[in-house]
């Protein structure tokens, strides 16, 4: 089993206070993700199923990347591997607020089944 830090849900302040980055001004759950492949998976109160894996590009390094993924909207796509996946609406908002990409306009075939955020210096 990988060893993970997990300390209490704390306000966004004391998460940042700790070294932990701030989004909102919501109660936080800050977690250490330990090097190495390492995958979170969140449910919410009606059984939304979300997973988040970190994944590494050299065995035992930090995660380098971090695959999202929605396994509830009921939709699936065809996937490289000759199965399915589920597929879901995703937006992404940059300057101004603008969305830069919105699956949301997007025919089913096209919908993301994966989001992919890279863990990289720009």
């Amino acid at each position: 089993m990988a060893d993970i830090t997990q300390l209490p849900v704390m306000t966004a302040r004391d998460a940042e206070a700790v070294g932990f980055a701030r989004f909102n001004d919501v109660p936080t759950f800050p977690i250490d993700i330990p090097d190495g492949n390492f995958t979170i998976s969140v449910r919410t109160s009606d059984g939304r199923r979300i997973t988040f894996f970190f994944g590494e590009y050299e065995r035992g390094a930090p995660p380098s990347f971090i695959d999202i993924q929605y396994h509830d909207n009921g939709t699936t796509i065809p996937n490289a591997n000759g199965g399915t996946s589920p597929s879901f609406d995703m937006l992404t908002i940059g300057q101004g607020g603008r969305h830069a990409y919105d699956s949301r306009h997007h025919p089913s075939e096209e919908k993301p089944s994966i989001a992919v955020i890279l863990l990289r210096s720009s």
